[in-house]
């Protein structure tokens, strides 16, 4: 299908309260779109009229995100593409970097290990990390053994000192093959001799646990477990004064309050280091990642409840979430194949 023009509604009850700014997924796969041109493509409108665009990613010929800038529970997406147009540059208006513009990092962990959102730390790959089909588009592939494969960013964090200490959330699905106590995502603070980290794990007896390595050991457990060779989607919120929820499949599952605030790690080294998988920075084998991990994303804000939800519905289900898609007519907009030459379909 070289052309096409789509629209879908989002189905209401997956949408608990109107969200602004709100990326969601959506399938490429069920509008009929093969080839990575066509999805390359693809513009994104809020009307039929096609007067109001709305900036979206293309991930591959499969995965695309789109900004609804108020997401409602009647919210209605428009599709046109033509296998011509070229895709945004990712600084242009409706291009990648405005999808993410509240983001500090976002990885897709597709077939690539670059990184997009408003701010790029890009991956090391280490060990051989693979990839394969995931929950949204590819994922990244760890095995299923303690071989230490894991990716990292470089030396230059995500998150420094204070902003560790404040407000943000973490995302990201996750699918382990061999329920074992494992490191999901972990920050590196390297301050001389002393291996200092923030971390986002699981424990096969304590469950989903946030924790602080250092000094000493905090450690916030959920109780609440993945289940195995499943797909799971967990959130970790900190907000002010210490806040901390812990969220799993969309659902809250541990409200506490982090203590020892001035204590947990420190980031002042010289070798600050974001990385999922194993542990590169001590040098020993310590709780690598058995499994598959798929869309990461780090914001510096404390998100919603309702949020966190309708992500979970959006992502855990996009058919359901976008329902069925419908021709809405008329022919595709005025093409341009390449920057400054414009076609008329």
């Amino acid at each position: 299908m070289a052309a096409g023009f789509k629209t879908a509604t989002v189905r209401s009850g997956d949408v608990p309260a109107t969200q602004t700014d709100f990326p969601t997924y959506v399938d490429l796969d069920r509008l009929g779109i093969t080839t990575l041109a066509e999805a390359e493509s693809v513009r994104v409108y809020a009307d039929s009229g096609k007067t109001t665009e709305w900036a979206r990613e293309i991930v591959s010929v499969t995965e695309m995100h789109v900004k609804v800038p108020s997401l409602t529970s009647t919210v209605e997406i428009f599709v046109d593409w033509d296998g011509v147009r070229a895709d945004y540059a990712v600084t242009d208006t409706f291009g990648r970097n405005a999808v993410w513009s509240d983001y500090r990092l976002v990885h897709h962990l597709d077939d690539t290990t670059n990184a997009t959102g408003n701010t790029s730390f890009n991956l090391t790959n280490v060990n051989s990390v693979t990839f394969t089909s995931g929950k949204l588009g590819n994922a990244a592939a760890f095995g299923a053994s303690n071989s230490n494969k894991h990716l990292h960013t470089g030396t230059n964090e995500p998150l420094d000192k204070t902003e560790v200490q404040q407000n943000w959330t973490i995302s990201t699905w996750v699918k382990l093959t061999t329920l074992s106590t494992v490191t999901i995502i972990r920050q590196f603070g390297i301050d001389g001799s002393s291996k200092k980290s923030c971390q986002m794990a699981f424990d096969t007896s304590a469950g989903i646990r946030y924790q602080w390595t250092g000094s000493a050991v905090n450690q916030y457990s959920s109780g609440d477990n993945l289940t195995g060779n499943q797909w799971g989607k967990v959130d970790f919120v900190l907000g002010t004064s210490g806040a901390l929820n812990l969220y799993l499949d969309g659902v809250n599952i541990l409200t506490t309050t982090v203590t020892n605030f001035n204590s947990r790690g420190d980031t002042s080294g010289s070798d600050k280091r974001w990385m999922y998988g194993g542990d590169f920075a001590i040098g020993t084998l310590f709780n690598p990642l058995r499994g598959f991990m798929d869309e990461s994303r780090l914001v510096l804000s404390p998100l919603t409840a309702n949020w966190i939800t309708t992500e979970y519905n959006n992502q855990n289900d996009e058919a359901t979430f976008w329902g069925t898609w419908t021709d809405a007519g008329g022919a595709p907009a005025a093409q341009t194949a390449r920057r400054g030459v414009v076609m008329m379909m």
